[in-house]
């Protein structure tokens, strides 16, 4: 299977698994993504009709009495916003019922272990919350919306808790409850659902319908994702005595609360929500949703079909630009990584983007990538290793692994120089030795003259009985092919003359005939399946062959054809034999020996 292939299989089973796996895990990643870019927004705007009348510690210690006691104090702040001509007033607060009747059974037990006789006209009159029922009465009366709210789940009576709430007209009511995601935090509300009588909305939705300061649709689905415009604090926020100091003083409100909605609720002692910017109160969600239906800004998620066509998409045309070259692919994978990001980041409001899945995938199929390209690239080096580490010295091999040219494996054409060496008197040496001690010299000169050859930069093709073929320029291409050859060829010279060489053939008359050739060859990987070869081939290899047979005639140990001459660099006391043509070929070759081989420096 190819290497290609293999990433879109992988590609494949990584989408598989991580947009088929259980949700829970991702969508709870993406939820953290999600509260950090509300953190990296930071406060936005919010509808200046919107003011939450607050319940605070202050105001706490100013009543100066128990919250059951509270129906007074509830009644004064209707009484003012109904003075302010607000446009709604809505209670985020649930009225325990059957307050007024606990208060009277108490009194009337005390009254009764005292043995104090009470009339029932004074029975009747106790209670804290006449006044405050007496003022939500005049508050509706004097057109002001009155929204009140209760818990409910689908299916359930509506009115299932009616303290306070027949107050209100029935379309001026709405359940509280807030929807929350896997880890406890508001993310989203449903605006609207289905009761035994209808549909029931939600308090926030309840009031945008029935206050009255703009034109509201329905949104089409109910589940809503909230646009929260800031941390705790962002909605503007009055405490409730500053507001009933004023009424009862006759001053201007600390906020106009003419045409606004206000939000009764408390600020600072109970009722906290887990939201993305931490824990608020829950008037201030109430406030912050309230906010979204007026303006229509509610957060739009990607659906899962654009999505998914911009995540198949993005890694369809990596893939394609991989086979054409992962190193582009990466640098562009890695740039729609950052893209992505950043329209995430930068859109986020009021277009959500999703960033975990297609980021999860980008980066995984990126790595796949890099570890099939770096499995690619290690079958390349072991492939190259397998081929030429018999023939060239580490050296070259480190040459050819830091080329990111690989052409040469399926063949080329280029100026080389070739080297044949032979041994002249073989024949008599292996009739005159047993096989052993024939094939030990064999290995110990060729060991030798590979050596040689490789520390020149040469390439040892192949061993011809006693001869050897060699090529310089070729794998990795020299400027100084021809230095190289001919210094392989003098150090060859000089070993054979060596004591080391004379004590492997034991005294033998051996002498080695060298011939170097210059021309353009084919070379390349050639062979089958199961056995190939790094080699040369091509009429110079031919010609340089005959070459090494005059060595014979001319009694010499190295000739050199002027091709070669030509080419070398270094000084060299070339010696001109002679002008010939070798035998099968037409064209003459000058032919060259080098003088005086015995000095070091020739």
């Amino acid at each position: 299977m190819r290497i290609d292939y293999l990433s879109w299989i992988v590609c494949l089973l990584l989408g598989v698994i991580i947009y088929g796996a259980g949700p829970g895990l991702i969508d709870d990643a993406e939820n953290r993504v999600l509260d950090l870019q509300f953190r990296h927004r930071g406060v936005v705007e919010v509808d200046s009709r919107i003011v939450i009348a607050g319940i605070n510690q202050e105001t706490l210690a100013w009543a100066g009495r128990p919250m059951f006691a509270w129906g007074p104090v509830y009644a004064e702040l209707v009484q003012a916003v109904k003075n302010a001509s607000a446009s709604a007033l809505l209670l985020d607060l649930v009225f325990a019922p059957g307050s007024e009747s606990v208060i009277r059974e108490h009194v009337k037990e005390t009254a009764g272990r005292m043995q104090v006789e009470l009339p029932p006209k004074f029975l009747r009159e106790i209670g804290f919350d006449k006044p405050f029922r007496s003022a939500l009465l005049e508050l509706v009366a004097s057109g002001t919306s009155l929204i009140a709210g209760f818990a409910w789940e689908h299916g359930q009576p509506v009115f299932s808790d009616p303290a306070l709430l027949h107050i209100a007209k029935k379309d001026n009511t709405g359940y509280f409850n807030l929807a929350t995601s896997h880890d406890g935090v508001i993310r989203h509300v449903e605006l609207f659902g289905q009761g035994p009588a209808g549909p029931v909305f939600a308090v926030s939705m309840a009031a945008a319908l029935r206050s009255g300061v703009t034109q509201v649709a329905t949104p089409a689905q109910a589940l809503q994702q909230i646009n929260f415009r800031g941390p705790r604090g962002t909605v503007r926020t009055v405490p409730v005595h500053q507001i009933i100091e004023a009424y009862r003083s006759g001053r201007p409100q600390p906020a106009d609360l003419t045409g606004k909605i206000v939000l009764l609720g408390f600020t600072d002692i109970t009722d906290f929500k887990a939201t993305p910017f931490g824990y608020m109160p829950g008037v201030e969600v109430h406030a912050s949703i309230l906010d979204n239906i007026l303006g229509n800004r509610f957060l739009q998620p990607l659906t899962p079909g654009h999505e998914l066509w911009g995540v198949v998409a993005m890694l369809v045309g990596l893939l394609v630009i991989a086979r054409l070259s992962r190193t582009y692919a990466i640098v562009i994978g890695s740039l729609i990584f950052i893209a992505w990001l950043g329209i995430a980041v930068f859109w986020f409001d009021p277009l959500v983007i999703p960033v975990v899945r297609p980021m999860l995938l980008l980066l995984a199929l990126l790595a796949c990538e890099r570890f099939i390209a770096y499995r690619a690239i290690y079958l390349d080096r072991r492939r190259v290793r397998e081929v030429f580490g018999r023939y060239v010295s580490d050296s070259v091999v480190k040459e050819i692994l830091a080329s990111n040219d690989r052409d040469f494996l399926q063949g080329k054409r280029r100026r080389l120089c070739i080297l044949i060496a032979d041994i002249r008197g073989f024949t008599t040496f292996s009739e005159q030795h047993d096989a052993h001690a024939v094939v030990e010299f064999l290995n110990a000169y060729f060991a030798r003259l590979t050596e040689i050859i490789m520390n020149n930069r040469g390439v040892v093709d192949k061993f011809l009985g006693d001869g050897l073929l060699a090529f310089f320029n070729a794998p990795v291409e020299h400027a100084d092919f021809a230095d190289d050859a001919i210094k392989a060829a003098i150090e060859i010279v000089r070993y054979t003359e060596s004591p080391e060489f004379k004590a492997i053939c034991h005294g033998a008359d051996l002498k080695v005939g060298l011939a170097v050739h210059a021309g353009n060859v084919v070379f390349g990987n050639i062979g089958s399946e199961r056995k190939a070869e790094f080699t040369v081939i091509g009429d110079t290899v031919n010609a340089c062959s005959r070459m090494e047979n005059l060595n014979k005639e001319y009694k010499t140990s190295i000739i050199a054809s002027g091709e070669v001459v030509g080419l070398v660099k270094m000084p060299v006391k070339w010696k001109f034999i002679e002008k010939t043509s070798l035998r099968g070929k037409a064209n003459e070759v000058e032919l060259f020996t080098i003088d005086n081989l015995e000095e070091k420096n020739v």
